[in-house]
């Protein structure tokens, strides 16, 4: 179900994700480039940017030589240029077969689940008529320090390398881990290891440089050169070069080479670890357990739609969220900044699948999550990897992200929805504290930096409700001269970074005004006499309040609270909200769209015939523009960025200006990332948004063009959807995009109609006559915490406008249309 296999000729750039619960991550390609680390500090293979992709010097490698000839597990001789080479990936193993003249070479790698090492059995096969005395060396060039050492004290940094040779390894135990701002003594291990059921070690040559000795990595020379077990090099860089015996490979003979590399916390355990998996027995196990752990995951959101090729490329989509919880946004080549840890929109974004798939630590993470919003309603912009892990910023550099504050609200919106446990939003959490204050304007060297805590020195904790009202208010009044949300350091498009003290975004402008809705709506479901609020917040409740003075007020926060009638913060909401949403419909709308932002010079970054997908997408998620807006702007916006060939709807128009008042995005060249790139993150979103407006034929379209791309082989992806495609059509960023959770919310709540309410379900499909498969469409999915199928059929053939629900019915018999437990899978009759 799972298993993706075909012919490769050339380096396409495929690189494909491999990780363990325990923090193991890889990135590898078919010719073994890519890397291996734990952290931004802890890399055993040499960090790879996406140009190693195609330069795989520093690769996990192999040599074979035999009859003066020699071969590469990575492929990079002359001899194997010609070779035919078949990539396969399943859940969540590599498998390379490369097929030359005289020799088949057949490699598995996978990451085990419970052991820090990445693990690979080479087969090589002699498909000649005659014998092949083969010696076989590995060429693993070890890293051993942090992404950061690369450029930084590369050479410094080796001569603190302990290097030893031990029976069937080599390990490499820096004395420190260098930092100029404090050097650390290092506890790390880093290994590869090697055995063979036919083949004998009679070579370890542990130092590069005699390795390559005048040669290369590619190309060595000092191949026949060997330390002894027990041997210590300090002082130079490390490459796990394990050299085996020549040995007689018989016509159709295969021998095994097991490999493995490692990161860890001792060299006990390096020993230990580092070899379990060196056998065919426990491979093959490892192999199996990994397999089962992942296709776990993904059977709990499945597809039966349009075909089997975009059934089993949505099952890769359901993998991305789990992939982007492990590895942020960061750790794979494309990924090449940051240094670990996850942003806060992502984290709530990526929270959407987990809710999906019924995971039960999410109500734990939503509490956690919300222990990073600050007093003044701002927040940390990076989560490290342990709960209650906050930093201001990844970079150092502290920010706000202006539609930061909505994002919370839409998934804790939808867990609700999902459980009916409502009782989350009483639930407390402490506020983020660091020197920032003013919503990062200011900045207070003498605050204690940890928690809020009242005037009394004790700690400050509101309910999940109040987080959200406080981040929420807080947007919603913060705004610019011309009445829409300050921009500050950008929003959703990072790209929008130059515009801080004058810069508006009239795009979320729109979220903020449907989240006020959402809440009051949430507000009147609640069944209590008095919602408890820190007493500050109450003068945010007013049209037009003071935000400077909420700001000074809650910098030397004292804790006081104050109880307020349900009703009474039901209407505020409400009436706040209706009135930022007239404003918009009547002051934002213009050429029949949406504008999208002003810049620091106060102007209209949309000229005339300008669109930006922002604008239309953010307002048509947030249900704030008219019927008939909606209608329009969906013309508009089609004709001017629609691209069937390149992906679907790209960001925006091209702009003739903006890039010195507005954001490096339009430094960029025009169709690539930020600037009218087809993004799929706000495509989806939009199409999202055109399925809640009923118009079912332009949502469908937008999204089946990001999947229709992806599945071509011009767009040069292996798997999934990509954070974006560029002017080519070529997808960028795989793997690692928020865009796969909301593709995902799409699917199972517009096109499939899965409408969850507080706990109670109901079946609303706009599927399309295109997307059933001999008169079936199903999905797999998890339903008040159960494995449910439900399946929607369409005997008739007819299209959207056409069928509606006749019957439900639920193990055989009807049931009601409105469902508050389900016992069984589903079956939707649809008809004329």
């Amino acid at each position: 179900m799972m298993i993706k296999r075909k012919p490769l000729i050339g380096n396409d750039g495929y690189v494909f994700p491999m990780f363990n619960p325990r923090g193991l991550k890889s990135a590898i390609t078919p010719f073994f480039a890519g890397d291996l680390k734990t952290d931004h500090d802890h890399y055993a293979l040499s960090p790879a940017s996406v140009v190693d992709v195609f330069n795989p010097t520093f690769s996990r490698n192999v040599f074979f030589e035999y009859n003066g000839k020699r071969l590469a597990l990575n492929g990079q001789t002359e001899s194997q240029s010609a070779d035919d080479l078949t990539y396969e990936t399943g859940l969540l193993y590599q498998r390379v077969i490369r097929t030359g003249p005289e020799t088949i070479i057949d490699t598995t790698s996978y990451v085990p689940l419970d052991d820090m090492v990445e693990v690979h059995k080479v087969v090589v096969t002699n498909t000649t008529k005659a014998p092949l005395l083969m010696r076989i060396t590995t060429a693993i060039p070890l890293f051993g320090r942090s992404a950061d050492n690369l450029r930084d004290h590369r050479h410094v940094t080796s001569l603190l390398n302990v290097i030893e040779v031990v029976d069937s390894g080599i390990m490499l135990s820096p004395t420190l881990t260098f930092d100029e701002r404090g050097h650390q003594v290092n506890k790390t291990v880093y290994s590869v290891f090697a055995q063979s059921p036919e083949l004998t070690i009679d070579r370890y040559i542990p130092v590069t440089d005699d390795f390559m000795a005048g040669g290369s990595l590619s190309y060595p020379r000092g191949l026949d050169s060997s330390r002894r077990p027990g041997d210590v090099i300090c002082g130079y860089e490390a490459i796990g070069a394990l050299g085996f015996k020549a040995y007689s490979i018989e016509p159709g003979q295969a021998i095994t080479l097991f490999l493995s590399i490692g990161i860890h916390q001792s060299q006990a355990k390096a020993s230990a670890f580092g070899m379990r998996y060196l056998n065919h027995l426990t491979f093959d196990q490892g192999l199996e357990d990994v397999h089962a752990h992942y296709m776990t995951h993904v059977q709990k959101l499945s597809f039966h739609l349009k075909d089997e090729e975009t059934s089993k490329q949505l099952s890769w989509v359901a993998m991305q969220p789990l992939l982007r919880r492990d590895f942020g946004n960061s750790y794979m080549p494309h990924h090449d900044y940051g240094r670990g840890g996850r942003g806060w929109r992502d984290l709530w974004q990526d929270l959407l699948a987990l809710i999906m798939m019924n995971d039960q630590s999410v109500s734990n993470l939503i509490i956690n999550n919300l222990a990073g919003v600050r007093i003044d309603g701002s927040n940390a912009t990076i989560i490290g990897d342990q709960p209650g892990q906050f930093l201001a910023d990844r970079n150092k550099i502290p920010r706000v992200w202006s539609d930061h504050g909505a994002w919370p609200l839409l998934t804790i919106k939808m867990y609700l929805d999902e459980t009916g446990e409502t009782d989350i939003l009483f639930q407390k959490q402490t506020y983020f504290k660091d020197n920032m204050t003013h919503y990062v304007k200011k900045n207070d060297p003498s605050r204690e930096e940890g928690v809020e805590k009242d005037a009394e020195g004790r700690i400050y904790q509101g309910t999940v409700l109040e987080h959200l009202l406080l981040e929420n208010l807080v947007g919603y009044h913060n705004v610019g001269a011309h009445g829409f949300l300050r921009l500050e350091d950008a929003d959703w498009n990072d790209g929008l970074d130059m515009a801080p003290k004058h810069g508006e975004s009239i795009a979320f402008s729109h979220m903020y005004a449907g989240n006020l809705l959402i809440l009051s709506d949430i507000v009147a479901t609640l069944e209590t006499d008095h919602l408890c609020l820190f007493e500050a917040l109450e003068s945010l409740l007013l049209d037009h309040p003071d935000l400077h003075a909420f700001f000074d007020k809650v910098k030397d926060f004292d804790g006081k609270t104050i109880k307020i009638e349900p009703i009474y913060l039901k209407n505020c909401l409400k009436d706040l909200a209706q009135s930022r949403i007239d404003f918009l419909r009547n002051q934002a709308f213009a050429e029949n769209r949406f504008l999208s932002y002003y810049t620091e010079d106060r102007t209209l970054l949309d000229r005339p015939h300008d669109v930006n997908l922002t604008g239309q997408a953010i307002a048509l998620l947030s249900k704030t523009p008219t019927a008939a807006q909606a209608n329009v702007l969906k013309e508009t916006t089609r004709k001017a960025l629609f691209d069937k060939h390149g992906g679907g709807y790209r960001l925006n128009t091209p702009y003739k200006d903006g890039m010195n008042d507005i954001g490096r995005a339009f430094g960029f060249a025009y169709g690539h990332k930020e600037n009218g790139a087809v993004f799929s993150h706000m495509a989806v979103m939009y199409a999202y948004g055109l399925y809640q407006y009923d118009l079912i034929e332009e949502g469908r379209e937008a999204y089946r063009a990001i999947l229709d791309k992806a599945q071509d082989p011009s767009s040069k992806l292996w798997l999934g959807i990509p954070e974006y495609f560029n002017d080519q059509g070529i997808g960028m960023y795989p793997y690692l995009t928020g865009s796969a959770s909301w593709m995902l919310k799409l699917l199972r709540e517009q096109v499939f109609g899965i409408r969850l309410s507080f706990g109670s379900v109901h079946f609303e499909p706009k599927l399309s006559k295109e997307d059933f498969i001999n008169g079936k469409a199903s999905i797999q999915t998890m339903l008040f915490g159960h494995l449910r199928t439900v399946s929607y059929h369409n005997p008739k053939g007819l299209d959207h406008k056409a069928y509606r629900v006749v019957d439900v019915r639920m193990g055989g018999r009807s049931v009601p249309f409105v469902i508050e437990h389900i016992d069984g899978d589903i079956e939707v009759m649809l008809d004329a």
